[in-house]
């Protein structure tokens, strides 16, 4: 199995890339097709209210991207630090948003942890909703893949 892994680690990486942007791009509530509602009906304004829809949009793309780079053998390195800082961004910002109350610390935001302290708020959505938990395991294994490659490459 290790032999195995060895070998196919890179096409692990891409395979939980593609994972990690699909959950981001396609996600139902903050994904593509609501940053496409939000142009279509000249709600822009409503981004600084809540910013995920474009930042999973852009950050779905970038994954893309950095996939299509690393395909093309275009300075993989840079690419592996640059995956691994954008999942410790996703783990900051879902934990940063959760904990200050759903983004609490925006403008015109009021914090809401639904009655619970604010760690119990995380681990009851992490729990409740398996999409957020799934993209949370997704991103870790990604994260250590692309250390291992990093790692590799060096």
């Amino acid at each position: 199995m290790r032999l195995w892994l060895d070998e196919h680690l890179g096409y692990v990486g891409a395979a939980l890339a593609y994972l990690v942007a699909g959950i981001h791009l396609f996600h139902p509530q903050y994904g593509f097709s609501r940053l496409v509602r939000l142009l279509a009906t000249g709600n822009l304004s409503l981004l600084g209210y809540d910013p995920r829809p474009l930042a999973f949009v852009l950050s779905g793309f970038a994954i893309l991207l950095g996939i299509k780079l690393v395909l093309l053998d275009f300075g993989r390195n840079p690419v592996y630090a640059l995956g691994m800082l954008l999942v410790t961004t996703y783990f900051v910002g879902y934990f940063a948003w959760h904990l200050t109350g759903h983004g609490g610390f925006l403008p015109g935001r009021k914090p809401l942890y639904h009655g619970l302290h604010p760690v119990t708020a995380v681990l009851s959505h992490l729990a409740n909703y398996p999409l957020a938990a799934a993209a949370k395991f997704a991103e870790a294994a990604l994260f250590v893949v692309l250390a291992v490659l990093y790692r590799r490459e060096t």
